[in-house]
């Protein structure tokens, strides 16, 4: 195998693939990415058995001296490629005896590389399943818009992802770890007959996000029972070719809980306000809340909010806050950091809170887009 190609170029197919490397892996080979090279194709796939990620880009011709392919060490390629000067040519090769050789400019590097046909792919088989239609734009922002509310680390494994609902030409992300739940949905075109649901690992999510622009182009998931698939073309830069990433990644086996119970209904107490008024008052008394439990307290009254927080120093931070208010009086506390979080996802001028008791939770929206619901449970006192 044998290539010349702009740094550039070899740089920027070998990027979209690294967030599917590990830098440890009981699989050596797994440290490493596949490089294939054909007369005018350039693929490069790196895979940690849960996530696998394959990028293509068009060569220009005459680049390909000897089709074939190798694994060679991820980490070492992209530092010795990210290291060489701007508009380097790289001469690339792999020789009989296994080793990959890496000239350009007065530069040689010598790296070993493991065979080609031992490098485990979660794509062999084509996925059977059904196929829903979005634009990367919009399954962007569901990822976007709910990714927080993923958990971190949790023996209830079916929580540390997002749920995918397909219903009734309706996409729909769903997170939670327990404490608060995030729900974002937008139109689909799909070939369900039926309600399907998959659970898209924490990392997946990440790379998704990662890899999907904001133009409004269509895009294709093909779900499977134990796989997600979906091809991604992105835009060219100047003087490159365009690069396509397939992603596959494993799905979680596991049931994911009736998020429709957890969203309260009929909360007989509404406040309406200003969006970013209210996130910087919080930011703001949060400051002296105590640092583990991040706990403030929110006392609402007729058109007014009390904000406060205190910690075990005797520090104590008291805001008042005009706010529109239906109810009776009610006072709730609650991590700052869950209410911030639902601020921070939420764009609109304005957000309603709506509550019925100051032990049950309470949902949060956007009263100008009804497509994403927020739930926060309040902290016992």
């Amino acid at each position: 195998m044998r290539l010349k190609i702009a740094k550039e170029t070899l740089l920027n197919v070998l990027a979209h693939v690294m967030g599917a490397v590990e830098r440890r892996h009981t699989l050596n080979i797994l440290s490493n990415v596949k490089v294939q090279v054909s007369e005018t194709q350039l693929t490069i796939t790196g895979s940690d058995l849960e996530v696998e990620l394959v990028a293509s880009a068009t060569l220009e011709a005459g680049a390909c001296l000897q089709a074939g392919e190798s694994t060679v060490p991820a980490r070492k390629l992209m530092d010795i490629c990210k290291s060489l000067p701007n508009a380097a040519l790289i001469d690339l090769q792999v020789t009989e005896d296994q080793r990959c050789i890496i000239m350009s400019g007065q530069s040689r590097f010598v790296l070993g590389t493991l065979a080609a046909e031992d490098y485990p792919l979660l794509s062999t088989e084509q996925i059977q399943g059904m196929q829903v239609h979005v634009s990367q734009r919009e399954l962007k922002r569901l990822f976007e818009k709910t990714a927080f509310a993923m958990a971190v680390q949790d023996v209830r494994f079916y929580l540390t992802g997002t749920l995918l609902e397909i219903e009734q030409n309706k996409l729909r992300a769903v997170t939670t770890d327990g404490h608060r739940l995030a729900l974002c949905e937008t139109e689909a075109q799909s070939t369900a007959q039926n309600a399907i649901q998959a659970i898209v690992p924490r990392k997946a999510v990440g790379e998704l996000q990662r890899l999907l622009t904001v133009e409004d182009l269509p895009l294709t998931l093909l779900i499977g029972r134990e796989l997600l698939n979906v091809s991604i073309e992105l835009p060219a830069r100047e003087k490159e070719s365009a690069i396509v990433v397939r992603f596959t990644t494993k799905l979680i086996d596991g049931k994911f809980p009736d998020y429709r119970r957890v969203v309260p209904r009929g909360g007989d107490k509404i406040a309406t306000l200003a969006h970013d008024a209210f996130k910087q008052s919080l930011q703001r008394v949060a400051i002296l809340s105590n640092e583990k439990l991040r706990g403030v307290f929110l006392n609402f009254n007729h058109d007014s909010l009390q904000l406060r927080a205190n910690n075990p120093e005797q520090d104590e931070a008291v805001e008042d806050f005009v706010m529109q208010y239906q109810g009776e009086n009610l006072e709730m506390s609650f991590n700052a950091q869950y209410i911030l979080d639902v601020l921070n996802a939420l764009d609109g001028d304005d957000v309603q809170m709506q509550m019925s008791e100051a032990n049950q939770s309470v949902l949060m929206q956007d009263p100008s887009q009804p497509t994403q619901t927020y739930v926060v449970m309040p902290m016992r006192v």
